[in-house]
């Protein structure tokens, strides 16, 4: 089926841990062809992904580069991001608002 829409390969940075004790993340750049994809992730949702890998080698300047990539065909959502958390001990604006929920006189 055509849809007279492109085929544009959307690269994306994806952080993720190894284990859930590990101190720092390790990243991976990865493709798609779905844009969706990359707005439906949110910062800490568990995911499982996956990927296929291509090798390519070319010629430049009488070098051989070899560059790997990795095209993303599947990622489903394990855990959803946690929500966060509202702080009732951060300060409140002060001043300059018209609403009547930041009009805190006593009469």
């Amino acid at each position: 089926m055509r849809t007279g829409n492109e085929w544009k390969s959307l690269p994306f940075v994806f952080e993720y841990f190894e284990t859930p004790s590990d101190r720092y993340a390790d990243s991976v750049v990865l493709e798609t062809f779905d844009a969706k994809v990359i707005e439906n992730l949110k910062e800490g949702m568990e995911v499982r992904c996956g990927f296929g890998h291509r090798v390519r080698t070319f010629q430049k300047d009488d070098k051989e580069m070899t560059i790997n990539e990795l095209r993303l065909y599947k990622i489903e959502c394990v855990k959803p991001a946690p929500q966060q958390q509202v702080d009732n001990n951060a300060p409140q604006p002060q001043g300059g608002q018209n609403n009547e929920a930041s009009d805190d006189l006593p009469f």
